[in-house]
């Protein structure tokens, strides 16, 4: 067994009273998170589907059924799963009434899956149900995705490890193709009634900026004929001309992302060429997140990178030049999916992503961000989020709760 497995299945079992010995057992069930991620996880599928009521949907974000995201021992949720695997030491074993995790014999203890919030079974005035048009977070939020296609695929121009015009093609989450402002906007208001809209993610696929930004302002303007506020994130490409990001503000929009998903300038290139020829390129982009700060105040604007598209160092260094400005910069763990050219590629190990997760939270937490900002950005935040806690000291006795988002009412 590989010493960082060693050293997780040791730490899991034992929490002592003391809260350091407590927050070591924390980041060590956040690096099992990771193992998981990187080595998979054996079970009977007709056991687990008992517990996981989603089973049988493509996930909103990966096109592969199964197991995707789970909550460890001590409450860490880990994500980015990559499903079913038989070689591998990590298994799951129903016991009774509960799921149990094991690591080559060795039981580490209970897990529970996400629950589905009934509201997403609820039908909007269209027919649609709520899922088709909104996701609920486990953090008390809802997501859009308000198109289920990216117009790079037109011009031979998609990111090469995105699979947004891949999914398009499952027909159990996609039946929407283009989300209407009035549509989403009953959406939210349904979230707002059942408690879940204290945070609102809009995002979609690459579309001209004009209709880009019309688009987004329509959507606040449907809110806001029912709120005078909501608190969100607008997920934007970087405009051509960074006044109008005054208009997103203005709109009601709190918080602003725009994803570059690659920091190193070349690979950016190669990654992302859509981003790169339609956004007058890597600096383009850096200069409009440092324009947003400006305007949105710091912390309040995010970037994403895809976490294993690039070497480690230069990944790093883009996390740090964004905090110093005042931005937040989140990562996933990359993930190759069906059907897009990075198909079959792997992404580093488990110990190159603890790296990762490691050193860029010490960043966080010395530029002196928030834990609401660290969960306000795109959907990749709880990923940092959940160990910015833990090192913050933000749990109760060797338990990590589930975070949730501030009520607005």
């Amino acid at each position: 067994m590989a010493i960082l497995e060693q050293e997780i299945t040791t730490a899991t079992q034992v929490a002592k009273p003391d809260k350091v010995a407590a927050q070591q057992v924390l980041l060590e069930e956040a690096k099992l998170g990771l193992l998981l991620t990187e080595k998979g996880i054996n079970y009977n599928i007709e056991e687990i589907r008992k517990f996981q009521d989603k089973f049988e949907q493509s996930s909103a974000y990966h096109r592969h059924k199964g197991v995707t995201n789970l909550t460890l021992p001590n409450g860490f949720t880990a994500r980015y799963l990559s499903g079913y695997s038989r070689y591998t030491p990590y298994s799951l074993v129903v016991e009774g009434d509960d799921v149990v995790l094991y690591d080559d014999g060795l039981r580490l203890g209970v897990v529970t899956f996400p629950t589905t919030h009934p509201i997403t079974e609820q039908l909007l005035s269209s027919g649609e149900k709520f899922r088709h048009i909104a996701n609920v977070s486990e953090e008390g939020g809802i997501s859009v995705a308000y198109s289920s296609e990216c117009s790079l695929k037109d011009r031979g121009e998609d990111c090469l490890f995105c699979s947004i015009n891949e999914r398009a093609k499952d027909g159990v989450l996609n039946k929407v193709l283009i989300k209407s402002p009035k549509l989403v906007a009953e959406a939210y208001h349904l979230a707002r009634q059942a408690g879940v809209g204290n945070f609102f993610r809009l995002t979609g696929g690459f579309v001209p900026e004009r209709r880009e930004l019309e688009y987004y302002l329509d959507v606040a303007d449907a809110i806001r004929e029912r709120y005078s506020s909501f608190y969100g994130v607008g997920i934007i490409g970087a405009p051509v001309d960074f006044s109008v990001l005054y208009k997103y503000k203005e709109a009601g929009f709190k918080n602003i992302s725009h994803n570059m998903e690659v920091w190193d300038k070349n690979i950016f290139a190669a990654i992302c060429p859509g981003k790169e020829k339609r956004n007058s390129g890597w600096q383009h982009w850096v200069d409009s997140l440092e324009y947003a700060v400006d305007i949105f105040g710091k912390g309040n604007v995010h970037s994403n990178i895809v976490g294993g598209l690039a070497p480690l160092d230069s990944t790093l260094e883009g996390i740090e030049y964004l905090a110093s400005k005042g931005i937040v910069c989140h990562f996933s763990v990359f993930h190759p999916e069906k059907g897009t050219p990075l198909e079959g590629y792997r992404s580093p190990e488990a110990s190159w992503h603890w790296a990762l997760l490691d050193k860029a939270t010490d960043i966080f937490i010395r530029h002196g961000f928030t834990t609401l900002q660290m969960y306000s950005g795109p959907a990749s935040g709880p990923h940092s989020g959940q160990v910015f806690q833990i090192k913050k000291g933000e749990f109760e006795g060797s338990r990590l709760a589930q975070y949730k988002y501030p009520s607005l009412d």
